[in-house]
């Protein structure tokens, strides 16, 4: 089966030594190394600020890691804001579904987004992360 290796053929058992241990290398650095080439991103973590407390009423909306707004309902005269304050450390955005309603605010982990209302209405959003268990109306009046 096998073929006896005669002097003349040690260069290519050279070249077939070379390809193997090449191999090998290849495959142990693409699989779990500490970085580059090979490797899964790891998202960063992102705590929040612990120490920043956020307190819902008086047009703030508290965006808490429980996934929900609070309070979910506000009211506002035509012309105010409401600041969205997400110390949770969890990614959210506030997403309007209603016509008319003010631009949306895309994705935070932490701080603070003002959203003016000038007109009046009722402007229902979400979290479109957390899906519409995560649910909010601000009435404008």
């Amino acid at each position: 089966m096998y073929a006896p290796v005669v002097r003349g053929d040690v260069p290519s058992m050279n070249i077939i030594s070379s390809v193997v241990v090449a191999t090998a290398i290849m495959a142990a650095t693409a699989c779990g190394g500490s970085g580059g080439y090979g490797t899964s991103p790891t998202p960063p973590s992102n705590p929040g600020n612990p120490s920043a407390t956020c307190t819902p009423g008086n047009g703030t909306v508290c965006l808490v890691s429980s996934n929900a707004f609070d309070p979910s309902s506000v009211t506002i005269a035509a012309g105010s804001s409401i600041t969205f304050n997400n110390t949770s450390g969890t990614t959210h955005n506030v997403t309007f579904t209603t016509a008319g309603a003010p631009a949306n605010v895309s994705d935070f982990a932490s701080g603070t987004r003002v959203v003016a209302f000038p007109t009046a209405g009722t402007y229902n959003y979400h979290c479109t992360i957390h899906g519409l268990s995560m649910s909010g109306v601000v009435v404008v009046q």
